[in-house]
């Protein structure tokens, strides 16, 4: 094969690569969740054992190093948070610093709503994460939750201001957030 045909064919394939993955990369951003005054975009997938989760990020954050995240999850064919509140809370049992802040909203629109504000602290003790989960039902198909987590680097002295002045901001968006598109059901 002359030289030119293959060089034309290593280039086509190079710009066929990119294609493909500019593509994909704009197909995940697509699903973003306005947080905040930023778009928190997906960035992991999975269903597992009846739990879809997805969870989002501000741009310029990874999985590996992320400062707020934003996870979405629907717990398939469970219709009461009574079937899913004891597993979630038995799960970050251990990390809690504080007991946890327990809130329902009097205005709420959903058959079944709970909020959740705690204060973790990561297993490998480099981070705190505050947390406000809200776990709701409006329909008898499943549960589903809406979680904001804020991480905050371990130190002796920690300055809590940002999140006292930011929480009940923040729970009212979370609120307000309707998470069934960005589950791609």
């Amino acid at each position: 094969m002359p030289l030119n045909k293959l060089l034309e064919e290593l280039i086509m394939k190079r710009m066929l690569t990119l294609a493909i993955v500019f593509c994909s990369q704009s197909l995940l951003a697509s699903n973003c969740i306005k947080f905040n005054d930023k778009d928190f975009c997906e960035v992991w997938n999975n269903k597992d054992d009846g739990v879809h989760t997805v969870e989002l990020l501000a741009e310029g954050q990874s999985l590996e190093s992320w400062s707020t995240m934003i996870t979405v999850r629907k717990y398939k064919g469970k219709t009461a948070l009574k079937e899913v509140l004891p597993g979630y809370i038995n799960s970050v049992k251990p990390m809690f610093t504080l007991k946890p802040d327990i809130l329902q909203s009097d205005t709420s629109k959903a058959k079944e709503e709970v909020y959740f504000r705690m204060l973790l602290l990561a297993p490998d003790k480099s981070h705190y994460e505050y947390v406000i989960n809200r776990f709701y039902r409006d329909d008898d198909e499943s549960v589903k939750s809406i979680f904001y987590s804020h991480r905050i680097p371990f130190a002796e002295q920690v300055n809590f201001n940002e999140i006292m002045e930011n929480r009940d901001n923040w729970l009212e968006q979370l609120q307000s957030q309707n998470i069934d598109g960005h589950l791609g059901e």
